[in-house]
């Protein structure tokens, strides 16, 4: 049996010291996978192959520390150590959060010759490795695996620089050929994607933003999807459909409730996404499609076109 590969790429602050801050996301993403499949009732596999923990096969990149410990440096430069009193004043509290927000992005200059660029496209090409070779023994000849990434926030958009990076020149826009893996399904959570149609646009009208970002990353042309998830509550996150080129690469905008009673309401439904059940339904529905397609020859051949039209009109409809 196939498995499908994950790559979950974490946003700002939310990389902590291991790949743990993925399992809840892992968790619903899982539990979707399941309950889509159970209601596929594939006649021609084995019911514990996709019930298998192999499935899926997940993979979370760690770039944290990449920023956080120049950060750490920066603070100590500007202010010196401080001892335990000193942190728990309100100003010092909202520094360290403003420095944790503005200094990921102010370090994270879309410029291939950034070294913080370079050095967080390490960490996650470190996990696409990882998926590379755990892939390998299924891969055919020239026949690369299937891959799905989901990045939240800032993740996003590296995810999505990291992509286009290893695919602008290859004769395939959504196969990473040093990887053998191909991009199935790339889903933005709380992406902020769309400020970056400010970049370059002084003065710039309407017309302009819709049209100011161009060459947006392609999944695969057969059966790919290109998801961006958003809560309407979190103000980091944009939808990406308005703008014209995305449209055309056929992105789906489609609004989720993050966060919960406390949270769900306000900005930081943001950080929400990493247990909204929503979240993991949708996608692990379209991995379940993705998985039937691959191990049953009777569902690809009978029932996968229609499977996933209507997956696609449940994404349009409102929740």
């Amino acid at each position: 049996m196939k498995s499908l590969n994950v790559l979950i790429v974490h946003g700002i602050g939310w990389g902590g010291r291991d790949t743990g801050y993925a399992r809840p996301l892992q968790d619903g993403i899982r539990r979707g996978f399941d309950q889509a499949i159970r209601q596929l009732r594939l006649r021609d596999v084995d019911g514990r192959a996709a019930r298998s923990r192999h499935a899926l096969r997940f993979e979370a990149a760690l770039w944290d520390a990449v920023t956080q410990k120049p950060q750490d440096a920066l603070l100590r430069v500007m202010f010196g150590r401080t001892g335990l009193f000193g942190r728990l004043k309100l100003t010092i509290t909202f520094r360290r959060n403003l420095v944790a927000l503005l200094g990921d992005v102010i370090a994270y200059e879309c410029d291939p010759n950034n070294a913080v660029y370079q050095a967080i496209h390490r960490e996650v090409e470190r996990a696409v490795d990882r998926l590379s070779e755990a892939s390998a023994p299924e891969r055919g000849a020239g026949d690369p695996a299937p891959l799905t990434i989901v990045g939240h926030s800032l993740g996003s958009v590296i995810a999505s620089d990291y992509v286009w990076d290893h695919t602008r020149r290859g004769a395939q826009p959504h196969v990473l050929p040093e990887a053998g893996l191909s991009l199935v399904n790339f889903v933005a959570m709380g992406s902020p994607m769309a400020l970056y149609s400010l970049r370059n646009n002084a003065y710039g009208q309407r017309s302009s933003i819709t049209e100011a970002l161009d060459s947006p990353i392609t999944v695969e042309p057969d059966g790919g999807l290109w998801l961006n998830l958003f809560d309407p509550q979190d103000p980091i996150a944009f939808p990406l459909e308005p703008i014209e080129s995305y449209r055309a690469a056929g992105v789906i905008d489609r609004a989720v409730g993050a966060g919960n009673w406390l949270t769900g309401w306000n900005l930081l439904s943001h950080t929400g996404y990493w247990r909204c059940e929503e979240a993991g339904r949708l996608v692990g529905r379209k991995l379940a499609l993705d998985w039937a397609r691959a191990n049953s020859p009777r569902f690809a051949e009978r029932d996968y076109e229609r499977a996933l039209a209507a997956y696609r009109k449940e994404l349009r409809r409102k929740p």
